[in-house]
Order: structure tokens, then C-alpha cells, then sequence
């Protein structure tokens, strides 16, 4: 079940206008504390308001403004108009050099943005380009070394082949000499 307001909204307006009748701006603390210190700050401020709101809307009194540029005098009303007309001419201006910066700004950090990934992509690039020829360098090298090592397998495989011969050539000549006597000559 809704709670009854502690203060109403005619109590809130009335202590307002007497509020405004001292030559005091009425703000919410100021009604609250003409009421007595009762009701929210928060209602206060929202009745308040839209109290004031509704005033500034009527002109004369209690009935709504019905005017129209056509009912003000001719001269006023041009001037109004070439008033309006000129603002409106500075604002549009001021809204295309607003655009034409953010545009240009936009450009800007884009075209850099580009230049910073490019750079970027750039150096990659020739990195990787650096890499691919060491790669291939290091093939070339490598495949000189396989060759180099087939060459020196083979040349240990000869090499091999004639120590055994030359180990079975010297085997046999001990054995010759071993089994020849030794002649001795005189000296005479």
C-alpha cells in the first residue's frame, strides 16, 4: 500500500511563491525549510520544477502563448528571421569546419597508422628475406661439407685399403727376412 505524501504539491508551490514574494530564489532546501522542514528534498525539487516549468510556458497569466513569427510586426520579424538565418549560416559553417578537422585528424592517424604497419610489414619482409638467403647460404655450405666428407670417407677408405697392403707387404718381408740368415762379410 502507497504512503500519503507528507506535504502537498499546493503546499510545495504556495511556499515557493512566498519563497519568491521575499525577492529569494526558492530552491528545495529553502521550500523544505518554509514547510517545516517536511517532505523529500527530491519531491520538492521535481513539483518545484515543474511548477517553474509550466509558469515560464504561459505568458499573461494562466493561458498558453499562441503566438507565431507571422503575428510580430514585419521589421521584427525580418530581423528575427536575418538573425536566425545568420546564426543558423555560422552554425552550419562552424559544424563543416568541425567535420573538415575531425576528417583531417582521422586522415592523419590513419595515413600513420598505414606508415607504422607498413614500416612494420617492411621490416618483416626484409627479415625474412635475410633469413631465407642465411638458409640458403647455410645449404650451400652444408652440401660443401657433405662433399667435403664424402670425399675425405673415400679418400680414408683408399688410404685404409693401402695400409693393409702395405701392413701384408711388410708382414711378409719379416717373414722372409726371418727365415734368410743373415750373411756376414769379412772385412778383410
Amino acid at each position: 500500500m502507497a504512503r500519503h505524501a507528507e506535504v502537498k504539491e499546493k503546499e510545495i508551490i504556495e511556499a515557493g511563491i512566498a519563497i519568491e514574494k521575499t525577492g529569494k530564489l526558492p530552491n528545495p532546501g529553502a521550500i523544505r525549510a518554509k514547510l517545516g522542514f517536511r517532505g523529500g528534498l527530491l519531491r520538492i525539487r521535481a513539483i518545484w520544477e515543474k511548477y517553474v516549468a509550466e509558469k515560464d510556458n504561459r505568458i499573461g497569466g494562466d493561458k498558453p502563448t499562441e503566438l507565431s513569427f507571422t503575428d510580430l510586426p514585419s521589421e521584427l520579424a525580418e530581423a528575427s528571421n536575418a538573425l536566425i538565418d545568420k546564426q543558423k549560416y555560422h552554425l552550419e559553417q562552424t559544424v563543416l569546419h568541425a567535420y573538415q578537422r575531425c576528417q583531417a585528424l582521422f586522415e592523419k592517424r590513419l595515413d600513420d597508422q598505414i606508415n607504422q604497419h607498413a614500416n612494420a610489414i617492411s621490416y618483416y619482409a626484409e627479415y625474412e628475406k635475410n633469413a631465407d638467403e642465411s638458409i640458403q647460404k647455410l645449404e650451400m655450405h652444408n652440401g660443401d661439407l657433405q662433399s667435403e666428407n664424402t670425399d675425405l670417407n673415400y679418400e680414408v677408405r683408399n688410404l685404409t685399403v693401402e695400409n693393409a697392403k702395405l701392413k701384408g707387404s711388410i708382414a711378409a718381408f719379416e717373414r722372409l727376412l726371418h727365415k734368410t740368415q743373415p750373411i756376414h762379410v769379412d772385412p778383410e
